[in-house]
């Protein structure tokens, strides 16, 4: 299987129904009976500019954000923001880009049934209000008409935008930190970044980490390989495999509070080894302790290189794909795949993810790793 290819540049949030976004464009005010319309609410362009970090998960700069519009599921007059996806602005205003961009969002488009697109241009510079329109210029080239389109400088309180299509029609940028979407957001255990860079940083190498348990991994593997070779009967392997399991989810329901010892987390490496276990901590995704478990993913994949990190940072992209959180998914993916090129979940993932495949969609590896361990007798949900 061939290595797909991972974009760097552009970074694209899924839809999630009821959790969506909603643009009323033929009155001021939405119906507040309307649930899903009531979780995240955006009735005029300052509210919306404000709700883009909360649906991107960290404030974007220098950056070409287009929202795809659809009909709302329930109500026909009111339009719901599909898919929101973000361009370096350099790399958008490149001729070189425009095609691809624009078969990008058509791909979108198609697969979220949209009819429209906004488009909101972040650029603090000097020429950031000429390059907007310039920007827009070259997106109507390439075939892309957005319906609405403004630019800002900065996503802050009160920061004037200016509308691309209707002069006299700029206005403020409503509090980010106010922001439905950014407190639904909050709610669901998503923090807001100040900065894209800050989401990459969360699966960096650690050096220091590294060498801690560096001396352990080794170990840790030779030792899990004899105990299972010690077990000698099918019934032994399994009941030992079990045992090894339990301990690992003792170690996620405690990695939020402290990290393990250098040791364990050698350990934790070696076991995701095993098919079995590392088909199972998928379905962790699914529980209540999905966030812990992304703690300790993201902890291994920091300490170690190769394969181990790649399994982590995949672990780390699918638990992030199934909470809609498809932006730092992307980053995961892309360090997994960098560790191991050839990884088949994280090419699948990526796969997924550039053909925009909502996460309901990517849930039977869930399901089947909660079905794995409930016939070995453990209840992971």
């Amino acid at each position: 299987m061939s290595s797909p290819r991972v974009r760097k540049g552009p970074v694209v949030e899924a839809y999630d129904e009821d959790h969506a976004s909603a643009l009323d464009e033929s009155a001021p005010n939405l119906d507040p009976a309307d649930d899903k319309v009531a979780v995240r609410h955006v009735a005029d362009p300052g509210e919306l500019i404000a709700a883009i970090p909360g649906m991107l998960g960290f404030c974007p700069t220098l950056s070409l954000v287009v929202a795809s519009l659809g009909t709302h599921p329930d109500k026909d007059d009111v339009q719901v923001i599909g898919a929101l996806t973000r361009f370096d602005i350099d790399s958008a205003a490149d001729p070189a880009e425009a095609r691809g961009l624009a078969r990008l969002l058509e791909s979108v488009r198609q697969c979220r049934n949209t009819s429209s697109t906004i488009v909101v241009v972040i650029d603090d510079r000097p020429t950031g209000s000429t390059n907007a329109e310039h920007l827009l210029r070259h997106l109507s080239q390439a075939g892309i008409e957005p319906s609405h389109a403004w630019w800002v400088t900065q996503i802050a309180t009160d920061v004037e935008y200016q509308d691309l299509f209707h002069r006299g029609r700029d206005g403020t940028v409503s509090d980010p930190r106010a922001s439905t979407v950014a407190f639904a957001r909050v709610l669901d255990g998503h923090p807001i970044y100040a900065a894209r860079h800050e989401l990459t940083d969360l699966l960096d190498s650690d050096p220091v980490l590294a060498q801690q348990v560096w001396p352990y991994r080794g170990w840790a593997v030779v030792r899990y390989r004899d105990d299972l070779a010690a077990a000698r009967t099918p019934d032994r392997v399994r009941d030992h495999r079990r045992d090894r399991i339990l301990w690992v989810l003792s170690q996620v329901s405690t990695a939020e509070e402290k990290r393990p010892s250098p040791q364990d987390l050698a350990m934790v490496a070696a076991l995701l080894r095993d098919r079995t276990i590392r088909d199972i901590m998928y379905g962790l995704a699914r529980s209540e302790h999905h966030g812990a478990a992304e703690a300790l993913w993201r902890q291994i994949a920091s300490a170690t290189d190769g394969l181990d990190r790649a399994e982590a940072a995949t672990l780390f992209a699918y638990s992030s794909y199934h909470h809609a959180n498809t932006v730092l998914a992307g980053i995961a993916i892309a360090t997994a795949l960098d560790a191991e090129p050839t990884h088949a979940i994280a090419q699948l993932l990526a796969i997924a993810l550039d053909e925009h495949l909502p996460p309901e969609k990517i849930q039977g590896m869930a399901e089947a790793g909660i079905s794995i361990a409930a016939n070995l007798g453990i209840d992971i949900t």
